[in-house]
């Protein structure tokens, strides 16, 4: 939770990642409450009242996983949510000619976009997208499986168009950009 909060208040894509993290975390803990308190209660040396709030968090978005039928896979709607707000300002933009920057560094990796989807047999938005991929990346890392450099570099490509677009949400959500 507290990770969570910082992340969300720095970098929205960056949370997204994490937030998919946690809801791995608690499928791997197969639900299970007792486990996830024993988690908490070791990583997190915090106040007693603070180690609740985690503790409730947890839960929380666990039951929230439970009652939208994302136990097995999937990800709960507000993030679903997040990702196509970030879908959307990733398109206006493009569409609005007035940040030129931003529209460079999308053309330099739209290719390797396509080219996933391809690949993945999917069809989301370009940054649902550099999202999924990140996220199927990092799981491969953690593995300890190969990894084409090609496939490195891509999402090196993939984790700048990312950051690019959440300082633009950053500003976006502080009412500091006019598209």
């Amino acid at each position: 939770m507290l990770v969570a909060k910082k992340k969300r208040k720095e970098n929205i894509a960056e949370y997204i990642l994490y937030m998919f993290q946690v809801e791995d975390l608690i499928r791997a803990f197969g639900f299970d409450r007792e486990k996830i308190e024993h988690f908490v209660a070791v990583q997190y040396t915090s106040s007693g009242d603070e180690q609740k709030e985690i503790i409730e968090w947890y839960n929380n978005l666990a039951l929230m996983m439970e009652k939208e039928g994302v136990k097995e896979k999937g990800h709960v709607q507000f993030l679903l949510n997040l990702i196509n707000d970030l879908d959307g300002l990733h398109i206006k933009l493009i569409q609005s000619g007035g940040h030129p920057g931003y529209v460079n560094s999308f053309k330099t990796v739209s290719g390797l976009i396509q080219e996933f989807n391809k690949k993945a047999e999917v069809k989301t938005g370009d940054i649902a997208t550099c999202i999924n991929a990140l996220y199927m990346y990092l799981m491969l890392k953690l593995q300890k499986k190969d990894i084409s450099a090609e496939t490195t570099d891509a999402m090196k490509q993939f984790g700048k168009l990312l950051s690019d677009v959440s300082v633009f949400y950053k500003d976006f959500e502080k009412g500091n950009l006019e598209l």
